[in-house]
């Protein structure tokens, strides 16, 4: 789950690495979704179009998924990325813009749990 907004300096530098990471672990059943922030749907659809990111967003204008996600992710921290697992518990956050590696590592891991 990554937080972004079309806008935001840093989503834009991480884009293209969640979009390959997307690619790379969608045949083992890794799902990916974005939360927009602010954008309407123009700017989002241009921002995705842009990158090629291909993965679903949903639209938090009015913040109430944020809200939900209180005490996971702070309230300013865009953008800011969630790995759950596979009983959609957090098993790892990254604020700020993702490290690739570090991302897969957390993927990896959540997918040796599973297996295990």
């Amino acid at each position: 789950m990554n937080v972004w907004y079309a806008s935001c300096p840093p989503c834009r530098v991480e884009a293209p690495d969640l979009q390959a990471i997307h690619e790379e672990y969608a045949d083992q059943g890794v799902a990916f979704i974005g939360i927009n922030l602010r954008d309407g749907a123009g700017p989002a659809q241009a921002f995705e179009e842009n990158y090629g990111i291909t993965y679903p967003s949903i639209p938090d204008q009015q913040s109430e998924i944020m809200y939900k996600l209180r005490g996971v992710v702070a309230p300013n921290a865009v953008p800011t990325t969630l790995v759950l697992d596979h009983e959609g518990r957090v098993a790892g956050r990254i604020s700020g813009a993702i490290d690739p590696s570090i991302l897969r590592a957390m993927l990896d891991g959540v997918l040796e749990e599973a297996a295990s």
